[in-house]
C-alpha cells in the first residue's frame, strides 16, 4: 500500500522533481521562519535572562577561560553540554544575552526539522508541516526551554535518536539502528529529564529494527548502541558532582499532582486555561478569555483528544501502515510516561509544573500521524486548526510582561538598562561582590560580566562555590533587591544586620534597594 500519493509515487520528469524540492524548501523554511517570529518578544528582551540560564551563560565564560566541568554548575542531573555550545557562540560574539538565547533556539530549529523530515516520510510534506505547528506555535512549557538554556539540546538529542531508527532501511539499517541507540543514551546523560522519553524512543527504535531485512542483525546493532549509551550513563553517574535539586518518586504525591495536573497543568500545556503572571506577586493569574477565544479552546481540548483516541485506535486495531501506527505509538507512550511520571514525582509544586508535562507536546507531531494519514492533510489541518491556535494564545501571552494587551514590547527588565546604572554605582562603592535573591543573583552577575559577582542569599541556592568564597573575603560587599522579586525584602535582611551590629548604608539605586556593607 502507498502511504500518500507523491511520497512513494511521485511524479516522474525531472521538472516535478525540482518543484517538489523546492515546496519542501518551502514549507521547511516557513515552519523555521514561523519558529523564531513566534519567540520574538523574548528575542527583543534577551537581557530579561533569568538565573537558570545565566548561570549557563557563566559557566561558558569560565570554559573559554580552561575550566572545564563535565556538568552543569550544581545541577548533576544535566551535562555541561549547553554551557560548551554556549562558549563557542561566546567565542564568536563575546558573552551575550542574545547569543545565549540563540543557542537553544537553534536546538529547537534542529529539533523542527528533524521531526518534519520523520513525518514528510510517511504522510508527505502538507500533513508534516501542520502536525509540526505545536512546537511552532508552542506554549510556555516548550517556548521557556526553547529560549532559555540548559534543557534544549537533550530533547533534540532526544529526537535525534528517532530520526535516525526512522530512517533505518536496507542494508545501512544496522548502523543507523546503532547510533539511534547511543544517541538516546547520549541524551540521558545530556539530561535526566529525558529519562521518561527513552521507553517509548525505545520501543519505537525495536519496531524499526524488527521491520527492515536482516532484523537479527538489526535488532543487535540497536541493543549494541544502546548499551554504549548505558555506559555513557553509568559513566556519568558514577561521577563526583554537586548535585541541585533532587527528584524522587512517590505514590502518596499522586492524588495532589493529579489535582494540579488537570486543573492548572494540563489546561495550562493545552492552551485551554491562559494565565499571566502578575508583576507584582509573581503569581500566574488567570487570563480572561473572550467567548470566541474560550469556543476556540473548548475544540482545541476535543480535537486534540480524538487525534490521541484515533491513534490509540489505530495503534491497537493495527489500521494503517507500519509506518503511521510506530510514529502513533512514540507519541502515546511517550505522552503516557510524561503523565506517569508527572504523577508520582516529588517535584510538581505549581501551576509552572506543567514543564514536566512538556513531552506531551514535544511528540505531539507524532501522535497526530495516524489522524493525519486517515483524513488527509486539508481535512487535519481544519480539525487541528483549533489546537493550534489555542496553544499559541496561551504561549504568546505568557510572554508577559514582554507582551502587553497582545502586542510585543521591550521592557525595562527586558534591555536591562536599569541594570547597567546599578552595576556602575556598585563598581564606584568599590563593591565586587554582592548578594540578592537567587533570581536576581545569577542574572545580574551574568550582565555585570562577573564585576561584581552576586551571589544567592541563601547558601542551598549556591551553584558555584568560588563565588561565594570571594563574596566571605571581600571588605565592600552590597545587598540587593528589586520589587520584581518580592520573595526577598530588604527590611528582613537590614533587620538581620542591625541584629548582629553590621553598620550598612542604604542607597536606592535604578529601582534597586542597596544595603552597603563595609567590613
Amino acid at each position: 500500500m502507498a502511504i500518500a500519493t507523491g511520497v512513494l509515487d511521485p511524479p516522474t520528469g525531472p521538472p516535478a522533481r525540482q518543484r517538489r524540492r523546492l515546496r519542501v524548501d518551502l514549507l521547511l523554511l516557513l515552519l523555521l521562519v514561523g519558529s523564531v517570529v513566534a519567540r520574538l518578544p523574548a528575542l527583543v528582551n534577551a537581557r530579561g535572562v533569568n538565573s537558570d540560564a545565566a548561570v549557563v551563560g557563566l559557566q561558558a565564560m569560565h570554559i573559554l577561560h580552561g575550566e572545564w566541568s563535565w556538568f552543569l554548575w550544581g545541577a548533576g542531573y544535566q551535562a555541561s553540554f549547553d554551557a560548551a555550545l554556549v562558549a563557542a557562540g561566546f567565542a564568536v560574539t563575546g558573552p551575550s544575552a542574545l547569543t545565549l538565547m540563540a543557542v537553544p533556539l537553534i536546538g529547537h530549529l534542529i529539533l523542527v526539522g528533524l521531526v518534519y523530515d520523520v513525518l514528510r516520510r510517511v504522510v508527505g510534506r502538507g500533513s508534516a508541516a501542520v502536525a509540526c505547528l505545536p512546537l511552532v506555535l508552542a506554549p510556555q512549557s516548550i517556548n521557556g526551554v526553547a529560549l532559555y538554556a540548559p534543557r534544549q539540546w537533550s530533547i533534540t538529542v532526544a529526537v535525534l535518536a528517532v530520526w535516525l531508527a526512522a530512517r533505518a532501511g536496507g542494508r545501512s539499517a544496522p548502523l543507523w539502528l546503532m547510533g539511534s541507540g547511543f544517541v538516546a543514551g547520549f541524551a540521558v546523560y545530556l539530561d535526566l529529564f529525558t529519562l521518561q522519553m527513552m521507553p517509548a524512543i525505545g520501543v519505537f527504535a525495536l519496531w524499526c529494527a524488527v521491520g527492515v531485512p536482516r532484523r537479527v542483525w538489526a535488532v543487535g546493532a540497536l541493543l549494541l548502541g544502546a548499551a554504549a549509551g548505558v555506559a555513557v550513563i553509568a559513566w556519568s553517574r558514577a561521577q563526583p558532582v554537586a548535585d541541585g535539586a533532587k527528584a524522587g518518586l512517590t505514590l502518596e504525591r499522586i492524588g495532589g499532582n493529579w489535582t494540579l495536573m488537570v486543573d492548572q497543568c494540563l489546561p495550562y500545556l493545552f492552551g485551554v486555561k491562559v494565565f499571566v503572571q502578575d508583576p507584582v506577586t509573581l503569581a500566574h493569574v488567570p487570563w480572561p478569555a473572550p467567548w470566541p477565544v474560550q469556543v476556540i479552546q473548548g475544540a482545541a481540548a476535543l480535537g486534540f483528544l480524538a487525534a490521541v483516541c484515533w491513534a490509540t485506535v489505530a495503534v491497537v486495531r493495527r489500521i494503517g501502515p507500519a509506518p503511521v501506527r510506530r510514529l502513533g505509538a512514540l507519541g502515546l507512550l511517550g505522552s503516557a510516561a510524561s503523565i506517569g511520571g508527572f504523577l508520582v514525582s516529588t517535584m510538581p509544586a505549581d501551576l509552572l509544573s506543567a514543564r514536566y508535562l512538556a513531552p506531551i507536546i514535544w511528540l505531539a507531531p507524532f501522535t497526530l500521524v495516524p489522524a493525519a494519514y486517515a483524513v488527509g492533510t486539508r481535512r487535519f489541518a481544519v480539525a487541528i486548526a483549533p489546537f493550534v491556535v489555542a496553544v499559541a494564545i496561551g504561549g504568546w501571552y505568557a510572554y508577559a510582561p514582554y507582551v502587553h494587551d497582545g502586542v510585543p514590547v521591550r521592557d525595562p527588565r527586558g534591555v536591562a538598562q536599569d541594570e547597567v546604572v546599578l552595576a556602575d554605582a556598585l563598581r564606584a562603592e568599590g563593591v565586587h561582590y554582592a548578594a540578592a535573591q537567587y533570581w536576581l543573583a545569577y542574572r545580574l552577575t551574568f550582565l555585570f560580566d562577573e564585576d561584581p559577582v552576586v551571589i544567592p542569599l541563601a547558601e542551598a541556592d549556591d551553584r558555584y562555590r568560588p563565588y561565594r568564597d570571594g563574596f566571605a573575603a571581600a571588605p565592600v560587599v552590597a545587598y540587593v533587591f528589586h520589587p520584581s522579586e518580592p520573595r526577598a525584602q530588604w527590611e528582613t535582611e537590614a533587620a538581620r544586620l542591625d541584629a548582629e551590629g553590621t553598620a550598612y548604608r542604604r542607597e536606592e539605586i535604578a529601582g534597586f534597594t542597596v544595603l552597603v556593607v563595609r567590613r
